[in-house]
């Protein structure tokens, strides 16, 4: 029996981290049916939290909360929903609104002219323009067949109330998304018109968030009229002024709000540097209780997960793991220039022979991702992915990419 022990990264907390374990241990299970697969979540006790309320932080208590996050930092967020599920914001919207018109027989409600709208648009030359390249219509249709015949999408109609643009921009980066992914799965394979290298431009193409915007302003607008296009499009420009000439009154308005999204991927950095000897130790428990049970082990770790288990691997003799997978770590980087205390290579300490077979997956534009081969020759093995995003994205985007998991399955043990 196998037992694979999913470790996280840096800065991941719920409910990212319950949606990203749930899709690691549905895909591994999906290839490997039976195979137990559990969380290794050490971030909520073990990782950097503000202990005294940010008492540290000057006007904490005014410059937090979800309201005052950053216009360019809440559509990061958005973006980084939507590759991981399309359909994120129509679910937000339907929930949100609240359309409780009377009925009038006869009279075409809004969810029913959305929907005419939707069900008559078909990608123009200008929207395949803007991905530079033609052919992407039949991506962008599919990707609408996806959201259109999906309940979240059939809630929304109901919910719908005017105006009709925000609904319009929703659908359009619903329609982007959703080829997106369909992109991301199949890229490499049997892409979407059976051409996978019109499926790998779009997936790098979407990667740029100027382009990605652009695509899904033109979308909305073929949608439907819209009565505020040149309000909304001035408003970017000051809101780009803005930004140039106002950028440090905004982080000092929004100190709170951006220390709140920021401090646990850095300051879980700087606590494992500290005190990583609870996390390995965490760690280590679980690997006990799986080796009690007859399991082999298998340490699938994310980032600094993947730092803390060679540290653990390193320092004590684990029989029980068969393999060590790190993907988008940053351990070998971390041994080379001495800032890991469990092995000095520059001393001429050797990787021990206790440590199992090391399997290290990383992408070229994951600027967090290191390689260990040319530190520990003959004891790992290096496997460069694309996931097709750029940095930061492409740290966090190993878990939707079939060379991933290729490569994990490929050296399970039996």
């Amino acid at each position: 029996m196998t037992t694979v022990i999913f470790v996280h990264g840096t800065g991941s907390r719920d409910p990212h981290f319950t949606e990203t374990f749930e899709e690691v241990k549905r895909e591994l299970q999906r290839r490997r049916p039976g195979l137990e697969v559990i969380p290794c979540y050490w971030g909520e006790t073990l990782g950097s939290s503000l202990r005294r309320a940010g008492a540290s932080i000057p006007f904490y208590d005014s410059t937090k909360g979800i309201e005052g996050i950053p216009e360019d930092m809440s559509e990061l967020v958005l973006w980084r929903m939507l590759a991981q599920d399309p359909l994120y914001e129509l679910r937000t919207l339907a929930v949100r609104s609240n359309a409780e018109e009377e009925f009038v027989p006869g009279r075409v409600t809004p969810g029913e002219r959305l929907r005419e709208e939707v069900a008559r648009w078909f990608p123009s030359a200008v929207v395949q323009a803007q991905l530079k390249q033609g052919g992407v219509a039949e991506m962008l249709s599919q990707g609408r067949k996806e959201v259109t015949e999906s309940t979240a999408y059939l809630e929304l109609l109901i919910a719908v109330s005017e105006p009709l643009n925000p609904y319009r921009t929703a659908i359009a980066r619903a329609f982007v998304a959703s080829a997106g992914g369909l992109a991301a799965v199949e890229a490499g394979t049997d892409a979407v018109g059976d051409n996978p290298e019109l499926t790998t431009h779009y997936v790098r193409a979407m990667a740029d968030p100027i382009l990605r915007d652009e695509l899904v302003a033109a979308i909305a607008s073929e949608l439907g009229p819209s009565d505020k296009g040149l309000v909304e499009w001035a408003g970017k420009q000051l809101w780009g002024l803005a930004v140039r000439l106002g950028a440090m009154n905004r982080v000092q308005r929004k100190r709170g709000a951006i220390t709140d999204a920021v401090y646990p991927f850095a300051g879980d950095i700087l606590l494992y540097q500290a005190r990583g000897e609870k996390i390995r130790r965490f760690i280590h428990g679980l690997v006990e209780q799986a080796a009690e049970n007859g399991s082999d082990v298998v340490l699938l770790a994310h980032s600094l997960g993947g730092v803390a288990c060679v540290d653990l691997l390193v320092s004590k003799t684990l029989p029980a793991v068969k393999l060590l997978v790190t993907i988008g770590s940053q351990a070998p980087f971390l041994y080379e220039i001495g800032a890991l205390s469990s092995l000095d290579i520059n001393a001429g300490e050797e990787l021990p022979l206790t440590v199992p077979r090391w399997l290290n997956i990383y992408d070229l534009r994951d600027f967090l991702s290191y390689i260990g081969a040319n530190v520990f020759p003959d004891r790992v093995e290096d496997v460069a992915v694309d996931n097709g995003l750029a940095f930061p994205d492409s740290h966090g985007g190993y878990w939707a990419n079939k060379e991933v998991w290729d490569a994990v399955l490929e050296r399970l043990p039996a």
